[in-house]
């Protein structure tokens, strides 16, 4: 007790000197400069070991340019035996560093900055560095090498290493558990946040300038990772290393790579055996690249996806990576062999050969039978909400992915393969808001071509059969920007096109929810040449049978040159195109021909043309005409007015008039019981619609009104329900004779005693009184009188013609409409007639 005494007595007098010659070591040790806070001696807390500690330590690199401290610590104890003391010599056995950071940096020239240390003074010194063994606790290891754009990052919690050697051969021996929070190579971060527990033993050769990696093992979960090798940096690196997995899974060797690489299966587990084998051996440096080869597979594994629990199973593979004997992007080559395996019970096989990175060229091969619901299940697409059905797959695929890319259709990738599908069910989350049901039919892949045979399936209600040829499919597929070009006939037992449209204009959204999309949603690089058949077709109040015709696509202008339907009771003919180029303004230029439709089903499945003035069930008749529009659509697919244009030639046989407002007005003619029930022989005419305003230019009207047997019309109706019409009744219609009017271009009938009647107002508030002047100039109309009567003349004679009498234009019949001319567009406005 009285030895230890005085010799901690001793210790505590002598501090001053110990540490002044600890001081005087240091700065004979190192070429840079160290600054410490403050020194301290302790010798009582592991007694007979005594240390001098160092507190808030910065220490300088070697490289003179370079701002980065090498090393930053809260504290660094270097430790000596206490009997030393007696002898007069100190000599430091152990370091440990606590709580801080080293950063290890090589610059552009190739230049490190841990070369600190000068050469070792003469062992006559009275203290002098002969560390055996090393402790780091809490301290961040950071190396950073600017020439071949690596880092690494390292935190060591409680590494324990001994040194063994002399100046010119070193050995090493680590182990303790560390974290890895990154291992940057170029763009990409390996060992991301990986908890491991190193245990190695490395030898350093100072002269050959050589580490060598004796057989050390990480050990990351419950996997362990053997490593061993040589790495020389006398001149460029030169690597020798070896690597090798065991009781490996596939989260725990996904956990290894970048992000980029394991997101995609960052969820799934797996299980049976998986292994591989590596080893990287040449220079790595700026210029070179070492020769990498990996193996790697499995045998009778399983991969699961944790929330479905869907699995493949039994599941052998065979796989290997090299870069070449070149070791460059273009020599690599990447294998997949002999790939097998069931999922849900059901057989799929495959091959990989995917060589030159830089320019791939590749060779694949696949077999499956599937259940669409469980390879959605063990890999879950976003947009797809639900599916069901079967697919047989078999195809193959081989070429130059680069070329493909810049020339599809001139590419030398050879392309086969069919595929079968069996009562395939998809409901999609925003994309399409009817389910695609029974879809079942067969598909051919040769090259870039997809051709289509009996394809047959339902969306929403509707139903369709498909039989044709995708060209450029693939690449359509594949590639952005590429043209599809359809050739197809399409047939249909019943179409809803209501559904479809809501369908197409409203994609449902989160929880179903309904977003409106501008235009009419036309694909810009796909081109259609569609022969159609519909059997039964539904839109609104439209009941349409036996629709026949061909529809084209190109450059979102759809075109019909014919179609035809049946429907209201008749049959109608339409071509015309629907221009889709401007989602704010759809133009559609139509020519419609009919023969025999219902007057009543026509008004009723066009909703009366969106007026209350005369409804369907007050018509009765057959109409048979053309008609030739153009009409223009807002980004919601709702007609604009303004921009109307049409002109209608047609006749309407067996017309009758039920129940009509204004001809309850006319009870001087007719009692009230005949006025009800009106009918009509044919009436033909040629109405026009312009600037919101429909057209009747003079027609005349045969009733079975004795009184008014002949009544002759004219007037304008416009698009705010506002009329203003004309008629004309003959008092005496038994007294008419002939006269020649030059004015309609021959002979004509000329009235005797006549009674003429003006109905104008709105539909809600109008009036039927006498023609007289009409001051109302808000209506555009000059205020003349009305009561011209028509002149007779005797009948002409075979031989000798009367001069012709030039007809007197009437002050209150409505002017024929122009001919219809190039419409002026206003500012920002694009329309054409």
């Amino acid at each position: 007790m009285l030895l230890l005494g005085g010799l901690g007595v001793g210790l505590w007098l002598g501090q001053e000197r110990i540490i002044g010659l600890f001081v005087a070591a240091i700065n004979r040790q190192l070429r840079t400069t160290v600054r410490v806070g403050h020194f301290d001696l302790s010798w009582w807390q592991e007694f007979p070991r005594v240390s001098v500690s160092l507190y808030a330590v910065r220490l300088q690199g070697s490289l003179p340019q370079d701002t980065t401290a090498l090393a930053r610590l809260q504290a660094i104890h270097c430790a000596f035996n206490a009997w030393d003391v007696l002898g007069g010599r100190y000599s430091i056995r152990t370091v440990t560093l606590q709580r801080g950071a080293v950063n290890i940096r090589r610059n552009q020239a190739g230049e490190f900055n841990y070369l600190i240390l000068r050469p070792d003074s003469a062992s006559t010194e009275p203290m002098r560095f002969a560390v055996e063994q090393m402790r780091l606790q809490d301290v961040t290891l950071r190396y950073a090498d600017s020439t071949l754009r690596q880092a690494y990052t390292v935190q060591a919690y409680d590494v324990k290493a001994s040194v063994e050697g002399n100046d010119q051969q070193l050995q090493l021996r680590a182990a303790g558990p560390m974290q890895v929070a990154g291992l940057r190579l170029g763009p990409d971060t390996y060992f991301r946040n990986q908890d491991l527990l190193l245990s190695t033993v490395l030898r350093v050769d100072r002269a050959r300038q050589m580490l060598t990696i004796e057989p050390s093992s990480l050990r990351i979960g419950e996997a362990t990772y053997a490593v061993q090798g040589t790495v020389g940096w006398a001149g460029p690196l030169q690597l020798d290393v070896r690597a090798e997995g065991q009781n490996t899974d596939l989260p725990g060797l996904l956990a290894l790579l970048p992000r980029r690489l394991q997101r995609p299966l960052a969820a799934y587990r797996s299980g049976g055996q998986v292994y591989f084998r590596s080893a990287v051996k040449g220079e790595l440096s700026a210029r070179h690249n070492p020769r990498v080869d990996v193996q790697f597979g499995c045998r009778d594994a399983s991969f699961y996806h944790p929330d479905t629990e869907q699995r493949i199973e039994h599941v052998f593979l065979t796989g290997s990576f090299h870069n070449g004997r070149l070791a460059t992007a273009r020599t690599a080559e990447l294998r997949l062999q002999d790939v097998r395996g069931r999922l849900g019970n059901r057989p799929f096989s495959g091959s990989l050969r995917y060589t030159n990175l830089r320019d791939p060229d590749i060779a694949l091969r696949v077999a499956a039978e599937l259940n669409v619901a469980d390879v959605l299940r063990f890999h879950p697409v976003a947009a797809v909400q639900a599916a069901g059905g079967s697919v047989r797959l078999k195809g193959e695929l081989k070429g130059k992915l680069r070329a493909f890319r810049q020339n599809p259709a001139r590419a030398a990738l050879s392309a086969t393969g069919d595929m079968q599908l069996r009562g395939v069910s998809l409901r999609l989350r925003r994309y399409l808001a009817v389910p695609l049901t029974r879809l079942s039919g067969e598909l051919l892949l040769r090259r870039n071509d997809v051709a289509v045979t009996n394809l047959s399936g339902r969306l929403g209600r509707s139903d369709f059969q498909l039989n044709g040829l995708f060209h450029n499919a693939l690449a359509w597929a594949l590639l952005p920007r590429q043209p599809l070009h359809v050739e197809a006939d399409a047939t249909a037992r019943y179409v809803d096109a209501d559904e479809l449209l809501r369908a197409m204009k409203a994609p449902a959204g989160k929880a179903g929810a309904v977003t409106r999309a501008g235009g009419l949603p036309l694909p810009a690089g796909v081109d259609l040449a569609v022969n159609a058949h519909i059997e039964r077709l539904r839109f609104r109040r439209l009941r349409a049978r036996a629709i026949r015709g061909t529809v084209n696509l190109r450059n979102q202008l759809l075109t019909c040159p014919q179609l035809t339907v049946r429907a209201a009771g008749g049959e109608a003919t339409l071509r015309g195109t629907v221009d889709a180029r401007r989602p704010e303004l759809l133009k559609v230029s139509a020519v419609t021909s009919c023969r025999q439709l219902r007057l009543d089903s026509l008004f009723y499945v066009f909703e009366d043309f969106g007026q209350d003035f005369i409804r369907y069930r007050q018509l009765r008749g057959q109409l048979t005409g053309t008609a030739e529009a153009d009409v223009y659509l807002n980004a919601q697919l709702e007609p604009l007015p303004d921009r109307l244009e049409a002109e209608v030639r047609g006749s309407i046989r067996h017309g009758e008039l039920l129940d009509f407002a204004p001809a309850q007005r006319l009870s001087m003619l007719a009692s009230r019981e005949q006025l009800r029930h009106l009918r009509f022989d044919e009436l033909t005419n040629t109405l026009y619609v312009q600037s919101r305003t429909v057209y009747i230019p003079e027609m005349e009207i045969r009733s079975n009104v004795r009184r008014a047997a002949v009544i002759r019309l004219t007037g304008t109706h416009t698009f705010d329900q506002q009329m203003d019409y004309h008629l004309t009744i003959p008092l005496l219609p038994g007294l008419r004779r002939p006269a020649f009017d030059v004015a309609a271009g021959g002979v004509v009938t000329r009235s005797g005693p006549e009674v003429r009647l003006r109905v104008w107002g709105s539909e809600d508030n109008f009036r039927v009184g006498p023609e007289r002047a009409r001051p109302d100039a808000s209506q555009g109309r000059t205020a003349t009188a009305a009561t011209t009567a028509a002149a007779t003349t005797a009948a002409p004679s075979p031989t000798t013609a009367p001069a012709p009498v030039p007809a007197r234009p009437r002050s209150w019949q409505a002017p024929a409409p122009k001919p219809k001319k190039p419409a002026q567009p206003q500012p920002g406005e694009y329309f054409e007639f």
